[in-house]
């Protein structure tokens, strides 16, 4: 019965630690250049496994009720690309784009939402911007 008991609260302790919290927030003001508060949106999804993506985070969250999004999904290697976040839409023919923030340093993700996987605690930012045409 001990041997029982002490088997169930170290699986029980190694499926919670397996668990993960992610803070998404964003910014709706085009071109804010900050990555500070206030936010326009500010959420915390709970639960996520280990290995979830941002993906999986945005579709928790979006199942849940605290936000939503559209994008289109390009399959690999590009994945999913956000173009909408509570209704705010990133025009593409105005050049807008929502870039991606995240990392002790709150800078643009390297990865997209489909294969970026935050760790626990962290703070992803959407912050909707413009781009300029570099032609050389």
């Amino acid at each position: 019965m001990f041997r029982t008991a002490v088997f169930l609260t170290a699986l029980w302790f190694t499926l919670s630690l397996a668990d993960k919290d992610v803070d998404i927030v964003a910014i709706y003001q085009l071109n804010a250049g900050r990555t500070t508060p206030p936010y326009d949106m500010d959420i915390t999804v709970k639960g996520l496994s280990d290995d979830a993506t941002l993906l999986d985070a945005m579709k928790k969250a979006q199942t849940e009720g605290m936000m939503t999004f559209s994008g289109k999904d390009y399959g690999p290697p590009l994945g999913f690309y956000v173009t909408t976040i509570n209704g705010i839409e990133a025009a593409s023919e105005d050049k807008e784009y929502w870039q991606i923030l995240g990392g002790e340093n709150m800078e643009p993700l390297q990865l997209g939402v489909s294969s970026y996987v935050p760790v626990g605690g962290e703070t992803i930012l959407f912050r909707l911007e413009t781009w300029n045409d570099v032609r050389a």
